[in-house]
C-alpha cells in the first residue's frame, strides 16, 4: 500500500514513522526545506517518551518533486494549506485514492470535494499529539486515537479494511457515525483556548484559574451550539464545557500553551479562520448572530498584521 503523507509536520511524521515502521510504503512531501533535507540525509530522528529510537530513511521530497500514483493520501497541513497542498499533489490521485483528513478546525469537506469524490474522503478527529523537535526530528508522548468518517458510505467495506490495516500500526483509528459531533466539539474547545489564551497572553490553567471563564467560555460556546445546530449537528455545549475545564489541570494540559498561540509567537499565520472565523461565516448564511467570534476573528487577525506573521 503506498501512503503520502501531504505535510511532514508532527502529526504527519508521526503516523509516517508508525507505518513505515510497520511495513508500509511511506512518502512524505513537505515545503520546510531544512526538514526536507535532514531527513533525506540523516532519516528522521524519533524520540518518543524522551526515548531515542533511532533514525528512520523516510522517503521526503518536495511536492513537485514527486510522482506516480498513491492509494492512501493523509492531509497533516494547517488548515489554511490545505488547498494549495491538494493543488500540489492532485497529480498523485487515482480514481480510487482515500484522502484522509483530521486537521484541526471546520469547513474542510468542502474544500476536498473539489478535488476528491466524496465517497473517497475521510474525514476525522484525533486526540494523538506530536511534535518536533527541530528539522528532522520527531518528538512525541503517549498514544492517542482517531474517529473517522467516510463522508459519502459507498464501498464501505473497503473503508473498513483500511482502517484496519491502518490499526495494524497502532493508529487507534476507529469508525464512527458521531465523527461530526467529535469534530465540532473540539472545534468549540479550540474556539474558546486557542483564541483566549493568545488573546490574553496565557497557558490554558492560567485560562482556568480567571474567576470569571466561564463567562468568557459561554460567550462563544453559545455561537458555537447555534451554528452547530444550524447545521445539523447535534453539538451538546456541556460536554465541550466539562472538555474544557479536563485541560486546566496542570497535570494534563494546563501548562500547554495551544498551537494558535504558538502560531502567533513565531510568527506565522494562525487557523483563526477555520475556527471562530467558520462559525463567523455559517453564521451568515443561517442568519445567526456572532458578534462575539466575528470580533474575536478580527482581533487575532489584526494581532497577526501589527506582528507582521506570515
Amino acid at each position: 500500500m503506498r501512503v503520502l503523507f501531504a505535510g511532514a509536520g508532527a502529526l504527519g511524521s508521526r503516523f509516517g514513522y508508525m507505518l513505515f515502521k510497520n511495513g508500509e510504503d511511506v512518502t512524505f512531501v513537505d515545503s520546510w526545506k531544512e526538514h526536507v533535507e535532514n531527513i533525506t540525509k540523516n532519516g528522521l530522528k524519533v524520540i518518543i517518551d524522551d526515548k531515542d529510537l533511532g533514525n528512520y530513511y523516510i522517503p521526503t521530497y518536495y511536492p513537485e518533486d514527486v510522482s506516480g500514483k498513491y492509494d492512501v493520501i493523509f492531509i497533516a497541513t494547517k488548515s489554511m494549506q490545505l488547498r494549495s497542498m491538494l493543488e500540489k499533489v492532485k497529480h498523485l490521485i487515482h480514481e480510487d485514492t482515500k484522502v484522509i483528513c483530521i486537521l484541526n478546525g471546520l469547513g474542510h469537506v468542502d474544500t476536498l470535494k473539489d478535488f476528491v469524490e466524496e465517497k473517497n474522503i475521510l474525514i476525522g478527529v484525533t486526540v494523538w499529539t506530536s511534535g518536533l523537535g527541530g528539522p528532522g526530528v520527531l518528538k512525541a508522548y503517549g498514544s492517542g486515537k482517531t474517529e473517522i468518517k467516510q463522508v459519502k458510505e459507498d464501498n464501505l467495506d473497503e473503508t473498513l479494511k483500511l482502517i484496519e490495516r491502518l490499526n495494524q500500526a497502532g493508529l487507534n483509528m476507529n469508525y464512527s457515525d458521531n465523527t461530526y459531533q467529535s469534530i465540532w466539539h473540539k472545534a468549540g474547545l479550540n474556539c474558546v483556548l486557542n483564541t483566549y489564551c493568545t488573546l490574553i497572553d496565557c497557558n490554558i490553567n492560567q485560562y482556568g484559574s480567571y474567576e470569571k471563564h466561564l463567562d468568557l467560555t459561554r460567550a462563544i460556546l453559545n455561537e458555537v451550539t447555534a451554528v452547530g445546530h444550524a447545521e445539523g449537528i447535534d453539538v451538546k455545549q456541556e460536554i465541550i464545557e466539562k472538555n474544557i475545564e479536563n485541560c486546566f489541570d496542570p497535570k494534563t494540559a494546563g501548562l500547554h500553551y495551544p498551537s494558535l498561540y504558538q502560531d502567533m509567537k513565531n510568527g506565522r499565520l494562525t487557523e483563526i479562520d477555520y475556527l471562530n472565523g467558520e462559525i463567523s461565516r455559517l453564521g451568515k448564511i443561517h442568519n445567526i448572530p456572532t458578534p462575539v467570534c466575528d470580533v474575536i476573528t478580527l482581533m487575532i487577525h489584526s494581532k497577526e498584521s501589527v506582528n507582521g506573521n506570515k
